[in-house]
This record gives C-alpha cells, sequence and structure tokens, in this order.
C-alpha cells in the first residue's frame, strides 16, 4: 500500500486517483448523486491537501485535509472504494492525514463524518462532540472553537444520513 500526499502541484493522476475512489465510495457505493457529491467543491487551491492511498497502482482510498482554524486540522471527504472496504484501509488512510496534520502542529483534529460511521471513528480514538454543528468547519471558523453553540441536534437529510463531528486532541496520536 503506497500512500500520496496531495497538492495543487501533484500530478493530474494523482487528484484523478483521489476522484475515483470518491466517486465509487459516495456515488455508486452511497448513491449520492455525483452533482451534490462535487457540487460544493471548491477550486484547487494552494491550500490544497489531500491523501490518497494506492495499491498496486489502483486507487483505494483518499480524504481532504483543510484548516478551519490555526490550531485545528480537519479530515473531510474520506472514502474507501467499495472491495476495499472493511479490511482496514480506512485506519490506514486516517493514520497518514494524522501525520501530515500533525506537522503543522495542530492541537485537534476534527472529523465532519456521517453518523452512520461514527463508530469507525470512535474505534480509532476520536469522540462525538455533541451538539456542534460541523457544518461551518467546512470554511474558515468565524469563532473560537470554544465559542461555538452546542445546541445542534442532527436530522437525517434525504440522503438518510446525519453529519456529526467527532474530535481527536492531537496529543491522544501515536
Amino acid at each position: 500500500m503506497d500512500a500520496y500526499r496531495i497538492t495543487k502541484d501533484s500530478p493530474d493522476w494523482q487528484h484523478k486517483a483521489y476522484e475515483y475512489a470518491r466517486t465509487d465510495a459516495f456515488v455508486f457505493g452511497q448513491g449520492i448523486p455525483l452533482e451534490i457529491e462535487y457540487g460544493h467543491d471548491e477550486p484547487i487551491g494552494d491550500d490544497y491537501k489531500a491523501v490518497i492511498l494506492m495499491d498496486e497502482g489502483k486507487p483505494v482510498a483518499g480524504c481532504r485535509i483543510t484548516y478551519p482554524a490555526d490550531d485545528i486540522g480537519k479530515i473531510g471527504r474520506v472514502c474507501v472504494a467499495r472491495q476495499y472496504q472493511k479490511k482496514g484501509i480506512g485506519s490506514i488512510l486516517i493514520e497518514e492525514a494524522e501525520k501530515w496534520i500533525q506537522e503543522r502542529k495542530v492541537t485537534r483534529i476534527v472529523i465532519n463524518s456521517q453518523d452512520r460511521a461514527q463508530g469507525f471513528y470512535e474505534k480509532i480514538g476520536y469522540e462525538l462532540v455533541p451538539g456542534v454543528d460541523p457544518h461551518p468547519f467546512e470554511g474558515r471558523l468565524t469563532t473560537a472553537y470554544e465559542d461555538i453553540p452546542r445546541d445542534y441536534v442532527p436530522k437525517k437529510n434525504p440522503l438518510g444520513f446525519a453529519c456529526v463531528l467527532l474530535e481527536k486532541k492531537t496529543c491522544a496520536l501515536r
């Protein structure tokens, strides 16, 4: 298994490999319409970061990394191609993303996740942050983490899942 760190300047094939894994997992695997899955993506800019795992030249998993605040790293759009799910690939992917984020010396890592994946993240050391709306973490936070309201109640969307926020304090990383 090979891990690649992708930036805006990475070879085009690496960007396409991530898009392949993402399309396989979300569009074909979960039935999320293509226009919804990719409709809110920002253009690839200077701060673009993603991790892709390849197995014998085939893209098997990927995720994006952003920094919604100077002290917070965010792992998002975590995907594992359907034929590689339930084989420990997701754990390897998150570990690779955490290594890259740790180089920036953040104090916490957050993941905006589907509620149905919450158990997976808890197994690898993340904790649910109850009452915090994960959507503001999609961009740059405009308020301090500690000042974010804690009254969010997750509601299932038409696709059958709700979004939740999970967190790992970086002192808990290996």
